[in-house]
Protein backbone atom coordinates (compact mmCIF):
# COMPACT_ATOMS: atom_id res chain seq x y z
CA UNK A 1 0.00 0.00 0.00
CA UNK A 2 0.94 3.51 -1.15
CA UNK A 3 2.11 5.88 2.20
CA UNK A 4 3.80 9.26 2.78
CA UNK A 5 7.89 8.58 2.09
CA UNK A 6 10.35 9.65 3.95
CA UNK A 7 12.38 10.71 0.88
CA UNK A 8 11.78 11.09 -2.95
CA UNK A 9 14.61 10.32 -5.06
CA UNK A 10 14.78 11.92 -8.51
CA UNK A 11 15.77 11.01 -12.07
CA UNK A 12 17.50 14.33 -13.43
CA UNK A 13 17.14 14.10 -17.48
CA UNK A 14 13.18 14.17 -18.62
CA UNK A 15 11.86 14.23 -14.99
CA UNK A 16 12.85 17.39 -13.43
CA UNK A 17 14.76 19.11 -16.49
CA UNK A 18 13.48 19.09 -19.96
CA UNK A 19 16.14 19.09 -22.90
CA UNK A 20 14.80 20.06 -26.02
CA UNK A 21 17.48 19.60 -28.56
CA UNK A 22 21.41 18.02 -27.86
CA UNK A 23 23.81 19.64 -30.67
CA UNK A 24 27.32 17.95 -29.34
CA UNK A 25 29.22 19.79 -32.65
CA UNK A 26 28.15 23.01 -30.88
CA UNK A 27 29.36 22.07 -27.88
CA UNK A 28 33.03 20.91 -28.90
CA UNK A 29 32.65 23.81 -31.13
CA UNK A 30 32.64 25.65 -27.79
CA UNK A 31 35.54 24.35 -26.26
CA UNK A 32 38.19 25.28 -29.02
CA UNK A 33 36.76 28.50 -29.33
CA UNK A 34 38.87 28.45 -25.70
CA UNK A 35 42.09 26.39 -27.08
CA UNK A 36 45.41 28.66 -26.91
CA UNK A 37 47.57 25.54 -28.13
CA UNK A 38 46.13 23.05 -30.59
CA UNK A 39 49.15 21.12 -32.14
CA UNK A 40 47.42 18.51 -33.74
CA UNK A 41 45.46 21.63 -35.52
CA UNK A 42 42.19 19.30 -35.16
CA UNK A 43 38.89 21.33 -36.27
CA UNK A 44 35.98 21.16 -34.37
CA UNK A 45 34.17 18.85 -36.42
CA UNK A 46 36.94 16.24 -35.97
CA UNK A 47 37.04 16.78 -32.45
CA UNK A 48 33.16 15.67 -32.50
CA UNK A 49 33.31 13.21 -35.03
CA UNK A 50 35.65 11.98 -32.73
CA UNK A 51 34.85 12.05 -29.10
CA UNK A 52 31.22 10.41 -30.45
CA UNK A 53 33.10 7.24 -31.40
CA UNK A 54 35.01 7.02 -28.97
CA UNK A 55 32.03 7.50 -26.35
CA UNK A 56 29.63 5.12 -28.18
CA UNK A 57 32.47 2.80 -27.94
CA UNK A 58 33.04 2.82 -24.26
CA UNK A 59 28.82 2.59 -23.56
CA UNK A 60 28.44 -0.34 -25.81
CA UNK A 61 30.50 -1.71 -23.57
CA UNK A 62 29.88 -0.19 -20.13
CA UNK A 63 26.35 0.01 -20.45
CA UNK A 64 25.34 -3.40 -20.55
CA UNK A 65 27.56 -4.18 -17.46
CA UNK A 66 25.70 -0.95 -16.04
CA UNK A 67 29.02 0.84 -15.03
CA UNK A 68 29.28 4.23 -16.56
CA UNK A 69 31.95 6.18 -18.08
CA UNK A 70 33.94 9.37 -16.50
CA UNK A 71 33.68 11.76 -18.98
CA UNK A 72 35.45 14.10 -17.30
CA UNK A 73 39.05 12.71 -17.78
CA UNK A 74 38.28 11.05 -21.16
CA UNK A 75 37.44 14.66 -22.29
CA UNK A 76 41.36 15.58 -20.48
CA UNK A 77 42.99 12.17 -22.27
CA UNK A 78 41.69 13.40 -25.66
CA UNK A 79 42.50 16.76 -25.33
CA UNK A 80 46.34 15.81 -24.39
CA UNK A 81 46.37 13.28 -26.90
CA UNK A 82 45.68 15.82 -29.22
CA UNK A 83 48.08 18.60 -28.41
CA UNK A 84 45.33 20.95 -27.04
CA UNK A 85 45.48 23.39 -24.19
CA UNK A 86 43.25 25.99 -22.84
CA UNK A 87 42.79 29.52 -21.15
CA UNK A 88 40.11 28.22 -18.50
CA UNK A 89 40.04 25.07 -15.98
CA UNK A 90 39.05 21.63 -17.53
CA UNK A 91 35.97 21.83 -15.20
CA UNK A 92 34.65 25.15 -16.71
CA UNK A 93 35.36 23.59 -20.58
CA UNK A 94 33.12 20.65 -19.42
CA UNK A 95 30.23 23.08 -18.27
CA UNK A 96 30.32 25.38 -20.81
CA UNK A 97 30.58 22.59 -23.56
CA UNK A 98 26.93 21.13 -21.87
CA UNK A 99 25.56 24.12 -21.89
CA UNK A 100 26.39 24.67 -25.69
CA UNK A 101 25.23 21.24 -26.17
CA UNK A 102 22.04 21.38 -24.94
CA UNK A 103 19.90 24.06 -23.13
CA UNK A 104 17.81 23.09 -20.18
CA UNK A 105 14.44 23.94 -18.29
CA UNK A 106 12.36 22.87 -15.80
CA UNK A 107 9.64 20.57 -16.20
CA UNK A 108 6.47 22.33 -16.24
CA UNK A 109 5.08 22.51 -12.38
CA UNK A 110 8.22 20.91 -10.97
CA UNK A 111 8.37 24.16 -8.48
CA UNK A 112 5.85 23.41 -7.06
CA UNK A 113 6.26 19.89 -6.54
CA UNK A 114 9.17 20.46 -4.45
CA UNK A 115 7.71 23.39 -3.01
CA UNK A 116 4.79 20.60 -2.12
CA UNK A 117 7.76 18.33 -0.58
CA UNK A 118 9.19 20.86 1.24
CA UNK A 119 6.63 22.07 2.95
CA UNK A 120 5.65 18.43 4.42
CA UNK A 121 9.27 17.54 5.41
CA UNK A 122 9.75 15.16 2.81
CA UNK A 123 12.94 15.15 1.66
CA UNK A 124 14.31 15.12 -1.37
CA UNK A 125 17.97 14.28 -3.73
CA UNK A 126 18.36 13.40 -7.48
CA UNK A 127 20.24 9.86 -8.87
CA UNK A 128 21.06 10.55 -12.50
CA UNK A 129 23.07 8.73 -15.27
CA UNK A 130 25.30 11.19 -16.97
CA UNK A 131 28.90 11.01 -18.20
CA UNK A 132 28.93 14.50 -17.67
CA UNK A 133 30.55 15.48 -13.84
CA UNK A 134 28.27 15.67 -10.63
CA UNK A 135 29.97 18.93 -9.94
CA UNK A 136 29.08 20.36 -13.52
CA UNK A 137 25.12 18.66 -12.74
CA UNK A 138 24.69 20.20 -9.76
CA UNK A 139 25.42 23.96 -11.14
CA UNK A 140 22.89 23.22 -14.11
CA UNK A 141 20.40 21.74 -11.41
CA UNK A 142 20.88 24.96 -9.09
CA UNK A 143 20.53 27.28 -11.96
CA UNK A 144 17.63 25.97 -13.93
CA UNK A 145 15.92 24.69 -10.31
CA UNK A 146 17.29 27.86 -7.66
CA UNK A 147 14.21 26.53 -5.98
CA UNK A 148 15.38 23.53 -5.10
CA UNK A 149 16.15 21.39 -1.69
CA UNK A 150 18.11 18.60 -2.83
CA UNK A 151 19.93 17.23 0.23
CA UNK A 152 22.75 15.70 -2.55
CA UNK A 153 22.92 14.95 -6.44
CA UNK A 154 24.16 11.58 -7.37
CA UNK A 155 25.84 11.27 -10.60
CA UNK A 156 26.67 8.08 -11.88
CA UNK A 157 29.94 9.55 -13.32
CA UNK A 158 31.31 9.99 -9.91
CA UNK A 159 30.95 6.42 -9.28
CA UNK A 160 31.34 3.30 -11.11
CA UNK A 161 27.88 2.41 -11.55
CA UNK A 162 25.24 3.77 -13.13
CA UNK A 163 20.97 2.85 -13.38
CA UNK A 164 19.44 0.07 -12.91
CA UNK A 165 22.58 -1.11 -11.30
CA UNK A 166 20.88 -1.73 -7.36
CA UNK A 167 24.44 -0.02 -6.39
CA UNK A 168 23.90 3.07 -7.12
CA UNK A 169 20.80 3.46 -5.70
CA UNK A 170 21.94 1.64 -2.42
CA UNK A 171 24.83 4.31 -2.08
CA UNK A 172 22.22 7.03 -2.49
CA UNK A 173 19.89 5.04 0.52
CA UNK A 174 22.99 5.08 2.62
CA UNK A 175 24.18 8.68 2.18
CA UNK A 176 20.49 9.72 2.96
CA UNK A 177 19.92 7.05 6.27
CA UNK A 178 16.92 6.34 4.78
CA UNK A 179 15.14 2.75 4.52
CA UNK A 180 14.11 1.35 0.45
CA UNK A 181 10.73 1.22 1.80
CA UNK A 182 10.43 4.68 3.01
CA UNK A 183 11.57 6.25 -0.51
CA UNK A 184 10.11 6.62 -3.72
CA UNK A 185 12.27 7.04 -6.93
CA UNK A 186 10.36 9.24 -9.67
CA UNK A 187 11.71 9.31 -13.39
CA UNK A 188 10.76 8.74 -16.75
CA UNK A 189 13.03 5.29 -18.00
CA UNK A 190 11.31 2.39 -17.73
CA UNK A 191 14.54 0.09 -17.59
CA UNK A 192 16.75 2.20 -15.69
CA UNK A 193 14.36 4.54 -13.10
CA UNK A 194 11.58 2.28 -12.37
CA UNK A 195 12.68 -1.38 -12.41
CA UNK A 196 16.13 -0.62 -11.50
CA UNK A 197 14.52 1.38 -8.17
CA UNK A 198 12.01 -1.51 -7.84
CA UNK A 199 15.39 -3.93 -7.92
CA UNK A 200 16.67 -1.73 -4.76
CA UNK A 201 13.18 -2.34 -3.08
CA UNK A 202 12.53 1.63 -3.62
CA UNK A 203 8.99 2.37 -4.98
CA UNK A 204 9.25 3.60 -8.59
CA UNK A 205 7.09 6.46 -10.05
CA UNK A 206 7.13 6.31 -13.77
CA UNK A 207 6.90 9.96 -14.88
CA UNK A 208 5.63 9.42 -18.05
CA UNK A 209 5.65 13.19 -19.41
CA UNK A 210 3.50 13.57 -22.80
CA UNK A 211 6.83 16.04 -23.99
CA UNK A 212 8.92 13.76 -26.20
CA UNK A 213 12.72 13.17 -25.36
CA UNK A 214 15.54 14.71 -27.41
CA UNK A 215 17.56 12.01 -26.93
CA UNK A 216 15.85 8.36 -26.83
CA UNK A 217 12.99 6.50 -28.05
CA UNK A 218 9.56 5.86 -26.14
CA UNK A 219 9.55 2.68 -24.05
CA UNK A 220 7.87 -0.09 -26.04
CA UNK A 221 6.22 -1.31 -23.21
CA UNK A 222 5.32 -0.89 -19.82
CA UNK A 223 7.34 -1.58 -16.51
CA UNK A 224 7.50 -4.94 -15.69
CA UNK A 225 7.17 -4.32 -11.86
CA UNK A 226 5.21 -2.81 -9.40
CA UNK A 227 4.75 1.56 -9.77
CA UNK A 228 2.63 4.16 -10.00
CA UNK A 229 2.40 6.05 -13.34
CA UNK A 230 1.85 9.75 -13.29
CA UNK A 231 2.04 12.25 -16.93
CA UNK A 232 3.17 15.37 -14.66
CA UNK A 233 3.90 17.41 -11.54
CA UNK A 234 0.02 18.22 -10.69
CA UNK A 235 -0.88 14.88 -10.61
CA UNK A 236 1.70 13.50 -8.50
CA UNK A 237 1.14 15.95 -6.53
CA UNK A 238 -2.27 15.49 -5.84
CA UNK A 239 -1.93 11.44 -5.00
CA UNK A 240 1.34 13.05 -2.70
CA UNK A 241 -1.70 14.81 -0.64
CA UNK A 242 -3.93 12.35 -0.41
CA UNK A 243 -1.72 10.35 1.61
CA UNK A 244 -1.45 13.10 4.45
Amino acid sequence: MLHKPEMIFFDYGHTLCYEPVQDYPAGWAAVLEHAVVNRSGVTAEELSRLCAETYDRLWGVMRPLEIETDGFKLDASIYECLGLEFDLPLEELEYIRWCATEPIYPMEGIEGFLGLCAGLGVRTAVISNLSYSGGALRRRIDETLPFHHFEFILASSDGVYRKPSEWIFRRALARAGVEAGESWFVGDDVSCDIEGAARSGIYPIWYNSPLKCSYKPAPKAPPGCGHARVESWDELGAVLRGLI
